[in-house]
Order: C-alpha cells, then sequence, then structure tokens
C-alpha cells in the first residue's frame, strides 16, 4: 500500500462516516414526517441541520479526488498513435487505451520497437508486440515471440503449438468500486482501476495450426469449438457452422448471426447450449430498428421461441403459451416484441427476463400484418403504440417504463388507398381508407417521434403537402393534417409494460 493510499485512508472513513449520518437524518426526517399530528411530525428534522453534512461529505470527496491525480493524467492522449489500434508512443514510453477509462502505461514495453503488425492492423488492434514480447492489451502473452505469431483473426492468435484470444474491453472480475477512491488514477500508476479490460484467453485442447474461425467470436480446429476462447464442452469443432438470420428490414436474406451457432448436434447461443433445439431447422432474428443487441431463435421444426439461450416456458401461471406465432419484432413501432396464440398476445419482458402474457387474444381470426404494426383478422384492424412513461418527481426524472399498447378499430376493413412520395420521391406513409374515414400509416416510427403505427386523416390535401417538407414528422402535426386515435373511435385490447426502478430504488 503507498504512502498516498495510506493519507487517504482516514479521509476515506470520514467521508463514510458522514455519509452514513447523512442518510440517517435523511431516513428520520422521512419517519417523523410521515406521523401526522403528533409533535415528532411538526418538528421533524430541519432541513438546515442537513446542510453541514452535506458539505463535509462534498468536501472530503473533492479532497480524495484532488489526491488522486496526477498532473501528467492526459499525457498518453496527445502521444503517437500506434496504427488504428489502442496503444500510443509517449516520451518514450507505450501507452495502451481502455474505453471510457483513459490511458494506461506497459512498463516494461520497448517503445523503439513497439508497433502492431503490420500485415495485421485490423486483426492486432489490442494486440500489439516489441522485438521481445506479444502484448494483449498490457498483459504480455509469455510463450509467444513476435516472429512466430499466426493471426488467425477476430482476437485469435497462435504460434502453430498454442492458442489465445485476446477479448476486447469486458468487467473485470478484479475491480472494486473502492478501488477508485484508495488507487492511484494517474496513467503511469500500475494501481490505476479498470472496471473494463482486455483479457487474454489462453485455449485448452486447441489443434493450434488447424484453428479457423466460424463467425465473430466462434472458432474450430477441426476437433474442438470454441467462443470467446472457452472450450466449448461437447461441440463438434469440424462440422461447426453459423446460423441464418430469417429476414428482415434491417437483415436481409443471407445474413448470419454473430451469437448463434451450431454443429450436427446442437444450437448455442454465446458458447450455451439450447435445450432440444434442432441445428437444421433454427434460425435466428433480430428486431428491426434494435439498439440492444436482442436476440432470438426459433426452432422452425416444433415452433419453439428462445430469448438467447433460454426457451420459452410452455406454461406461464398456467396458461398454455406455447405454438407461439411472432406478431412483431420492430422497435420503431413497438417497444417490445409481440407473440400470439389461441390463449392471448405475449411478450418478452427484457427487464425481467420472463415470458407474460398481455391480454387474451383479441383477434376474430388470424391477424395479417398489412404494414408494418397495423393487422386486420378479417373483421376488426389493429395497430400499436408505443409509450415511454418517464417519473416527474422533484429529484428522479428517470425512465419509468416502456410500454406497447395494441388498439382496435372495431369493424375496420381497411384497404390501401396509394403510397405518400416525399420530397426525393421516397414513400414516406401510406393513405388507408376503412369506412368513410381515411388513415395514414406513416413508413417511420418512434425514432422520429411518431409513436402510432396509425393515424386519423383530417386534412389530405394538407398532409400531401406537408410530407415534401424535409420534418414532416413534425408539421403533419402542427397543421392538424392528421392526429392521433383515442378512445372514442378506438379500443386499447393489450398492455405490454417493462418496468425500470427509480434512480432512488437502492434507498427504499
Amino acid at each position: 500500500m503507498t504512502a498516498m493510499t495510506l493519507l487517504k485512508l482516514p479521509i476515506v472513513v470520514c467521508l463514510l462516516a458522514l455519509l452514513a449520518l447523512l442518510l440517517l437524518l435523511v431516513k428520520r426526517s422521512r419517519m417523523s414526517r410521515g406521523q401526522e399530528g403528533s409533535a415528532a411530525g411538526r418538528a421533524g428534522i430541519k432541513p438546515w441541520l442537513l446542510a453541514p453534512a452535506f458539505l463535509a461529505v462534498a468536501a472530503a470527496f473533492t479532497v480524495s479526488v484532488l489526491l488522486g491525480r496526477s498532473t501528467g493524467q492526459e499525457a498518453a492522449s496527445n502521444g503517437e498513435s500506434l496504427g488504428p489500434g489502442i496503444y500510443a508512443r509517449y516520451q518514450g514510453r507505450i501507452y495502451m487505451n481502455i474505453g471510457g477509462q483513459g490511458e494506461y502505461l506497459l512498463p516494461d514495453a520497448d517503445a523503439a520497437s513497439f508497433g502492431p503488425f503490420p500485415d495485421h492492423e485490423l486483426d492486432s488492434r489490442n494486440i500489439g508486440r516489441d522485438r521481445n514480447v506479444v502484448y494483449c492489451g498490457s498483459q504480455a502473452i509469455a510463450q509467444l515471440r513476435p516472429e512466430q505469431v499466426r493471426f488467425v483473426g477476430h482476437g485469435y492468435i497462435s504460434d502453430g503449438s498454442h492458442a489465445w484470444y485476446c477479448t476486447w474491453e469486458k468487467d473485470n472480475a478484479a475491480y472494486h468500486w473502492w478501488q477508485d477512491i484508495l488507487n492511484r488514477r494517474d496513467e503511469d500508476s500500475p494501481e490505476k482501476p479498470r472496471f473494463r479490460d482486455y483479457v487474454l484467453v489462453p485455449l485448452e485442447s486447441v489443434h493450434a495450426a488447424d484453428l479457423k474461425i466460424v463467425n465473430a467470436a466462434y472458432a474450430q480446429d477441426g476437433v474442438h469449438a470454441y467462443y470467446e476462447g472457452r472450450l466449448i464442452a461437447g461441440a463438434d469443432g469440424a462440422s461447426l457452422q453459423t446460423v441464418k438470420v430469417t429476414s428482415g428490414q434491417d437483415h436481409p436474406e443471407g445474413y448470419t448471426d454473430d451469437h448463434y451457432v451450431r454443429d450436427d448436434r446442437h444450437v448455442y447461443f454465446d458458447g450455451v447450449p439450447l435445450p432440444e433445439a434442432h441445428p437444421a431447422t433454427f434460425f435466428a432474428f433480430m428486431p428491426d430498428s434494435d439498439q440492444w443487441n436482442t436476440r432470438y431463435g426459433l426452432d422452425k421444426a416444433t415452433g419453439q421461441f428462445y430469448a438467447g439461450a433460454t426457451p420459452f416456458p410452455a406454461k406461464v401461471d398456467g396458461v398454455d403459451s406455447s405454438a407461439l406465432h411472432l406478431l412483431i419484432a420492430d422497435r420503431d413501432r413497438a417497444n417490445h416484441e409481440l407473440f400470439y396464440n389461441a390463449s392471448g398476445i405475449w411478450f418478452w419482458d427484457y427487464q425481467d427476463q420472463a415470458l407474460k402474457r398481455g391480454c387474451e387474444s383479441p383477434f376474430a381470426g388470424t391477424p395479417t400484418m398489412v404494414s408494418s404494426g397495423i393487422w386486420t383478422d378479417g373483421r376488426h384492424a389493429f395497430f400499436s403504440r408505443t409509450i415511454d412513461d418517464w417519473r416527474n418527481g422533484r429529484n428522479d426524472k428517470s425512465l419509468a417504463a416502456r410500454k406497447t399498447q395494441l388498439w382496435m378499430l372495431p369493424d375496420a376493413r381497411l384497404t390501401k388507398v396509394a403510397d405518400l412520395p416525399g420530397k426525393n420521391g421516397n414513400v414516406r406513409g401510406t393513405l388507408w381508407k376503412g369506412g368513410a374515414q381515411l388513415y395514414f400509416a406513416p413508413s417511420i416510427g418512434q425514432n422520429y417521434f411518431l409513436h402510432d403505427a396509425l393515424y386519423l386523416v383530417r386534412n389530405e390535401e394538407g398532409l400531401k403537402r406537408d410530407l415534401l417538407t424535409d420534418h414532416y414528422y413534425v408539421t403533419i402535426f402542427k397543421s392538424e393534417d392528421v392526429e392521433r386515435l383515442d378512445s372514442s373511435d378506438s379500443t386499447v385490447v393489450c398492455r405490454m409494460s417493462s418496468d425500470y426502478p427509480s434512480m432512488w430504488a437502492f434507498w427504499k
């Protein structure tokens, strides 16, 4: 433990003690306010009593941070970049960068000879070498000499006899929150905390000379299979291959997935075998417009869906949830992926990681999607609506829930009137007719603040004119060309919600 760390220990103890006192005062204040009519309730804890504790906590934290800083905190970021990767040379030393954490010194690297592998700069962005040593991040690969390196690809390297996998930034199991307070944080210090780091994984039982990339983090040597350098027990390397993605707007035919693979016997997700999945009939799919790397699988032979490696259950709360069909997978139109069967409409709650039922089935027949987020069952029409519910507390403006609603237009048989062009001739939406009423289905969704898949048309000519403007998704509402459907002409038949914890949930 360094002298700087010893100096900071009393500050940390005081900081924690003052924080505990502050929380106790707040808790007692809450309790006293709850005693209505009592003397304690009328007295409470005066707000001015909290001010000294708060200022003391802030001062102790500031001193702790200042003690942990160095005048050279950003020195390496001004150095010479070595290729397209993570390494830089500065004042005769080599530094590496971890995204969001800054620069870290490689104390034993030879700066004069350090660099990427010239013929493999893209494969070696997180792998460097000097005249003696090969590095994964800042970790030296003891058994590997630079002249022996054979690049397999996607972080896999070999010397013909051994093989390793160098990950991109991953959560660091050795990191603890208190290191940010106790340890020095300047870039030249070996104590600088790393909550994420590059990890070197030696491959077990590998036939290194035969190692080949399958897809992204998967590799095989003709016998064994690996995911992120870890041996996949029981997998057949010789037959390991990619899994196709079912076609969608964002994923054209022939697209393959980075997370699912299969051999002759099993399907795997991030190296984990899927129970009872048939490799020959298994496909992956991803929601359109998804930003969260969401992955689903479908065994078309059995109709079984998977969320990642988790199979959907056959029953939920005693209700049959088997034999599901996909209703929609488009995050621009729905905040959830929706499924249906005779028992109702179902959704995967990504917050609780569970399949849930949104409602009983509202369909009179088999639903047919006529446009993204719009369906007809031969009698009624249905459309989706997305809602982001934000808290409005004085000290909490966080996201409370993401919701998807399914609305029904009773006895509406929609017929297509025309596609409506925009400024450059591209289609910006479709005009539909149901009875005597016109409806507008925009070609974009909530990413442009259009939270409904279908709108009521109030001014057809104004709508056509305003679709030719650059910001038509705002103009059509300001000009009152369209308006949202409400309970006077439609009905909410299904509600789906994923709840998010309050930013103060840890205190409750």
